[in-house]
């Protein structure tokens, strides 16, 4: 976040991020399912080209897992073409 109110973005007004917790669904490995991250406006967009954000959980067993959330994926119009939904056969 520091890197990004260096650039001159505002938390509330370009960017809100989700903050994860004990409790927060998220999505398994092999599906096409999403985790919304946070809500960013068209200037954030704009002006940011990647952002990642790394989460680590251990589920209810006990096992830990880690994945990498790519939170620029379907920002862009050009990645927003309407198409046929995802089969996950």
């Amino acid at each position: 976040m520091a890197t990004l109110t260096a650039d001159g973005l505002t938390v509330g007004r370009d960017y809100q991020l989700i903050a994860f917790g004990t409790g927060c669904p998220l999505v398994g490995t092999g599906n096409y399912d999403t985790v919304p991250v946070g809500v960013f406006s068209q200037r954030f967009v704009d002006r940011v080209e990647a952002l990642h954000i790394r989460v680590r959980v251990t589920d209810v067993v006990g096992d830990s897992h880690e994945r990498v959330l790519d939170c620029m994926r379907g920002s862009r119009t050009e990645h927003n073409v309407p198409g046929p939904e995802p089969v996950n056969e």
